[in-house]
Order: structure tokens, then C-alpha cells, then sequence
């Protein structure tokens, strides 16, 4: 009988010790992350997502619209015509286009059926990305939202 309350015993603290060690990988991941973030905000002096997609870094309005995508996550042109008149205090319905059909055909972009007409959305590849430079180990293909 104590030796089934000993091997009872090891066990727990097996199982203990594992733990603890699966914590101590997650917390360790998290310390290089936040030592990535401290390097990319000292190098550029931000964390943006230009730094992701560059290509939009000398284009105000269309780096204004993957910020919107990136808060909204889906949005109609309309929808993202008032976001951006609220955050540049001017916008229009065509201008949005254009840079949506741009941004599409950067691959920045992509376009989907909404309730009401199309919904525009980063690309799955724009959100990888930004993940993988802030540190996050999140897995897309577990998600609907992108």
C-alpha cells in the first residue's frame, strides 16, 4: 500500500513538474516577444502596420484604411468612408474604392460577400505577418475572422 501512495505521489509531482515546465515556455515566449516589440518600437520609434506593409507607408490614405481593416476587421466602402472622414475629416465613397481596388491588387485586401454587398478585409497574409512581428502565436486556420 505506500508503495502505491509513493508512485501515487511521483505521478502528481510528474504531472506538477510538466506543468510548470509548459508555463515557463509559454512566459519565455511571451519575454522574447515583448523584447521583440521593445527593438521594433526603438528601431522605427512605433509599432504600426506600415512596418508590415510597407507599401502603403507613403500612401496617408491608404495606410489609414488598412487601420481601419485592422480595427473593423470587415467593412463596406461606406462604412469605411465615415471611419475615415471621422479619423481625416474628409472622405468619399470613390476615393475608398480606388484605394480598396489598389489594396486588392496588392494583395493587401480582399474583397467577400457581406449581408448587404461586398465586405473588404485585410488579407490572411497581412494578418500573419503582423502577428508574427508582434510575437503572437496565434494560428489563422483556427479563426474565422480573417
Amino acid at each position: 500500500m505506500p508503495d502505491e501512495d509513493l508512485a501515487r505521489e511521483v505521478q502528481e509531482l510528474r504531472k506538477a513538474l510538466e506543468e510548470l515546465r509548459e508555463s515557463f515556455a509559454v512566459v519565455s515566449q511571451m519575454a522574447q516577444a515583448y523584447l521583440r516589440l521593445i527593438n521594433i518600437y526603438a528601431q522605427y520609434g512605433g509599432l504600426s502596420i506600415d512596418l508590415v506593409v510597407p507599401e502603403v507607408r507613403s500612401d496617408p490614405i491608404a495606410r489609414e484604411i488598412v487601420r481601419i481593416l485592422f480595427d473593423l476587421k470587415r467593412a463596406n466602402v461606406s462604412q469605411i468612408a465615415r471611419e475615415l472622414k471621422g479619423r481625416r475629416g474628409k472622405a468619399s465613397r470613390n476615393t475608398v474604392r480606388a484605394k480598396l481596388a489598389e489594396l486588392r491588387e496588392m494583395g493587401i485586401v480582399v474583397e467577400a460577400p457581406g449581408e448587404r454587398g461586398k465586405v473588404y478585409a485585410l488579407s490572411r497574409e497581412v494578418v500573419k505577418k503582423w502577428l508574427e512581428m508582434i510575437g503572437m502565436p496565434i494560428r489563422l486556420d483556427h479563426t474565422n475572422d480573417y
